[in-house]
């Protein structure tokens, strides 16, 4: 099975629709006996937010004025998953870095395969105390040194460091194929055996969104996503 990505190192009504509008080109035609799943995650912003003016770069609610703006325009970091058939045996990195005004974590979140490793390096000259606590990890690593972390379990892991005010980062490990999403919408899942799963898309600031679809061998299948704040967290009684 190949686990497709749209980019690599990243919800409640949710709705999902099999459209047949041909905004988004249809991939190639999928391996003999397998299907493809396609198509463009949307973020949607709630009802009661208003979005920044594009002239001071602020929202307008002055309760807000203060807070990161959010660009609904892309996903930043999203991840679109079938929920079974992963490969363990990934490792990504997660590196701790420094400048002269600041520590970081890098990068903010990655994604994997459940099963998979983690690797955090420490790239700066001093020692830092990593925490992860779904794992239940601590450990302080000195200049050079790494650890791993094996994701086990799917869903998104929180990483911190302890020295650090508000210096974090996460990974998420997905239970099936997963596409990354960063600036472009558009996924893609291929070489997928058929049947019926469940689609999940997972983004850190929205709540999930889980759907029932069926792979067809020999057929690519568009499916939109919308991701926002009001919409139902999961759609299981849809159909696609």
């Amino acid at each position: 099975m190949h686990f497709a990505r749209s980019s690599r190192a990243w919800t409640a009504a949710a709705a999902v629709a099999v459209l047949g509008a041909a905004c988004v080109s249809a991939p190639p035609a999928p391996t003999p006996g397998m299907g493809t799943l396609y198509g463009d995650l949307r973020l949607v912003p709630h009802a009661g937010v208003t979005m920044p003016d594009a002239n001071d770069g602020a929202y307008q609610d002055r309760h807000m004025r203060d807070a990161r703006i959010f660009d609904y325009s892309q996903p930043g970091f999203a991840v679109v998953y079938l929920d079974s058939g992963a490969r363990p045996g990934e490792r990504v990195d997660v590196t701790i870095r420094a400048s002269q005004i600041e520590t970081r974590l890098e990068p903010a979140w990655v994604a994997l395969a459940a099963g998979g490793t983690v690797v955090v390096h420490n790239a700066t000259a001093e020692a830092h105390t990593v925490s992860c606590p779904s794992l239940s990890k601590v450990a302080r690593l000195a200049p050079g040194d790494s650890l791993e972390l094996r994701a086990a379990a799917p869903g998104a892991n929180s990483l911190f460091l302890l020295d650090r005010p508000q210096v974090e980062s996460g990974f998420f490990a997905a239970p099936g194929p997963y596409a990354v999403l960063t600036r472009d919408p558009r996924f893609e899942l291929r070489d997928l055996p058929p049947g019926r799963f469940q689609l999940h898309a997972w983004h850190p600031r929205l709540p999930p969104l889980a759907q029932p679809i069926e792979v067809v061998a020999g057929q690519a299948t568009r499916v939109d996503l919308e991701l926002g704040v009001g919409r139902s967290q999961e759609t299981s009684d849809a159909h696609p």
